[in-house]
């Protein structure tokens, strides 16, 4: 997308909330309709080593926090919250769920296995 543009995007359910959805937010098979427009663009993050980056204590693994310092001192999702961000970090990456992410866990979703595209 250009800034300015628009776009109409409708998302079916199975590339959205599936067929139990989201209770009190999402329909069960919901299909998802956004009407988007880009306001403007930012740079990316610089090519780095995140992880290590976050890792202060240099231990080999991440605590909520050190993402929130990182956080705090980088745009990591402009426009976000850095709590949200930290809640939705360790919501997907803390994959054993022992409060800490590890250099094995830490994954960016490009680096995940491929699914369909819409």
């Amino acid at each position: 997308m250009c800034v300015g543009e628009r776009r109409h995007l409708v998302i079916p359910p199975h590339l959205g909330y599936g067929e139990r959805g989201v209770d009190g937010e999402v329909p069960a098979s919901a299909v998802l309709v956004f009407d988007i427009e880009m306001i403007e663009m930012e740079a990316g993050l610089p090519d780095a080593d995140l992880f290590t980056e976050m890792d202060a204590d240099k231990d080999l693994q991440v605590l909520a926090s050190e993402v929130l310092i990182t956080a705090k001192s980088r745009r990591l999702a402009p426009g976000f919250d850095a709590n949200r961000i930290i809640e939705n970090m360790f919501s997907n990456q803390d994959r054993n769920g022992d409060g800490k992410i590890t250099e094995e866990e830490f994954k960016l979703k490009a680096d995940e296995t491929p699914h369909d595209e819409l």
